[in-house]
This record gives C-alpha cells, sequence and structure tokens, in this order.
C-alpha cells in the first residue's frame, strides 16, 4: 500500500507540475496578445496625432492683444479723479428703521373682518364688554 501511494504521490506532482507550466505559458501568450494589442492602439494614436495640422501661433498678434490688456489693466487700477456722489439714503434708512421699530403695531383691516364679531368661547375683553352692555339694556 506505502509503495502505491508513493508512485500516486510522484504521479500527482508531475501532473502539478505539468499543469503549473501550461498554465505560465497561456499567461505568458495571454500577455503578448494584449502587449501587442496595446501597442497597435498606441501607433494608432500616434498617426492620428501626427496627421494632426500643428497650430500656427502670430507673435504679433499676441503682443498686441497682451498690450491691450496691460491697458485695461492699468485703467482699471488706476485710481478715480472725482469721487462719485451717492444719493442721500436718511429719508429711506429713518423710514425703514422706523418701520421696524415703532411701538404701535396697526392691525390689518380687512373688509371679510368689518362687523363680523368672533363666536368662540375664547373672547376677547372687547367682545365682553359688548355682551355685558347689551344684557343691560
Amino acid at each position: 500500500m506505502a509503495t502505491l501511494l508513493e508512485h500516486v504521490r510522484s504521479w500527482m506532482q508531475c501532473t502539478i507540475a505539468e499543469f503549473e507550466a501550461s498554465m505560465e505559458q497561456r499567461m505568458e501568450h495571454m500577455m503578448d496578445q494584449k502587449v501587442q494589442a496595446i501597442h497597435k492602439h498606441l501607433d494608432a494614436f500616434e498617426l492620428r496625432v501626427l496627421k494632426r495640422p500643428t497650430p500656427t501661433t502670430y507673435v504679433s498678434s499676441f503682443q498686441t492683444e497682451l498690450a491691450s490688456l496691460w491697458a485695461d489693466l492699468n485703467t482699471l487700477l488706476a485710481a478715480p479723479e472725482t469721487e462719485p456722489e451717492s444719493a442721500p439714503t436718511t429719508p429711506i434708512d429713518n423710514t425703514t428703521l422706523d418701520a421696524l421699530f415703532r411701538d404701535e403695531m396697526q392691525s390689518p383691516t380687512s373688509s371679510h373682518h368689518v362687523g363680523k364679531h368672533p363666536r368662540s368661547s375664547r373672547a376677547s375683553d372687547d367682545t365682553e364688554a359688548g355682551r355685558v352692555s347689551k344684557r343691560e339694556h
């Protein structure tokens, strides 16, 4: 039985070694194919790049444009000769402050509320005074 196990073990080791070698060859072949495909794509890209016309840069037009930009920048950075007068804002500011901070609040008047009395149990003092005067009559 031990002899049989020795033969099977050597056969298994030989089979594993053959499988590893064949897998390594397959991987190398696949990698070669991928590298070739990448090289084809790079070559095609290089051809497309080489076929493009080179952009022409006119230095004189670039210099005139740059000079124009410098002139615009100088005019923007120059101090103004006269101070611009601003419109007086005190009446507007006072009106705004008065509207925001006055003590009395005006109740909104609506044509729907004129002559109507609340009918809830939480009536105001004015309604209670009205009811008392109504009972006295």
